[in-house]
């Protein structure tokens, strides 16, 4: 039995003349009995009963039938268009990792809003993430796509393009020295303690810190935190100072404060990173959705 000997009996069923439903099928009526009479066959059941005057009725097994038919239909028409939409990468899930400056500057709700509009049947399941691991999750198959920290190089298979950029700016303690100046200078910061990631962690972000001192300057790190609420946890408890993306400070607690680095503007950059070799249509089609949406930001 085939789709088609279901189709052929539904139009039947719903006609209840073969004349009439051969005309919608577009075949010819003896074919369109030949096949009914086939299905019977192949069911060992009467699915109609016909009279000489070419009345046609469902008999019982023929209704109980019917339900089932036109069930198995709408499942093999909605598994059809599913292949397709997969295809186009209309459907699918991604799975994303991001750090927490991605998600505290609007970038990561950003992308999800812009893909439950454009790609509505494509789920984003998302998975807070420092960078380092991210880059090796999304190696591994792990992960689809990362916003992370940007890196100078990446392993090989693994490409990016920038997020837009977070301007750096000095989050201290309330009652820090520092808390009381408005613009504070690189000399100022070189004598300074500082909190920072952790080694395995802070992949992109001693920059942060060693972009606002002094050529040469070696920062004093006090202390390290294994992300970002950790090492503003820290800088609430007056741990020690350090140099965050401004959209940080929206998950800061009221004893920080964040204080503006004398000279020229230094940004901090982020990027969205991705297999090169991106086999599922879904992934590659939100990426496009990202690549548009961000390049005008």
């Amino acid at each position: 039995m085939e789709i088609r000997h279901l189709r052929y009996f539904v139009a039947v069923a719903s006609e209840l003349h073969f004349a009439r439903a051969a005309e919608l099928l577009n075949i010819a009526a003896p074919t369109l009995s030949a096949q009914i009479k086939s299905l019977e066959s192949h069911l060992g059941v009467t699915l109609f009963t016909r009279s000489t005057k070419k009345k046609v009725e469902l008999t019982y097994a023929g209704r109980q039938f019917q339900k089932r038919a036109l069930a198995l239909i709408e499942s093999f028409d909605q598994a059809e268009r599913f292949a397709r939409d997969a295809a186009r990468g209309e459907v699918g899930d991604v799975r994303l990792g991001y750090v927490v400056s991605a998600a505290t500057s609007g970038h990561v709700k950003k992308a999800i809003q812009l893909v439950r509009v454009k790609l509505p049947n494509v789920l984003i399941h998302i998975q807070r993430m420092e960078t380092l691991p991210q880059i090796k999750a999304i190696s591994s198959g792990g992960l689809d796509i990362g916003f992370m920290r940007r890196v100078d190089t990446y392993p090989a298979g693994i490409e990016a393009f920038a997020l837009p950029r977070q301007r750096f700016i000095l989050a201290v303690h309330r009652s820090h020295p520092l808390a009381k100046q408005k613009l504070i200078t690189a000399a100022t910061l070189a004598k300074q303690q500082f909190v920072a990631y952790e080694l395995d962690a802070e992949i992109g972000f001693l920059r942060n810190i060693t972009a606002v001192l002094p050529p040469g300057t070696i920062p004093q790190i006090v202390q390290r935190a294994p992300d970002a609420v950790s090492l503003l946890t820290l800088i609430s408890a007056n741990v020690g100072i350090s140099v965050i993306p401004e959209s940080l400070m929206k998950v800061a607690d009221e004893s920080v404060v964040m204080r503006q680095i004398a000279g020229p503007p230094r940004y901090s950059r982020n990027a969205v990173v991705y297999r090169a070799s991106e086999p599922s249509p879904a992934v590659l089609a939100v990426l496009k959705e990202f690549r548009t949406a961000f390049a005008s930001a």
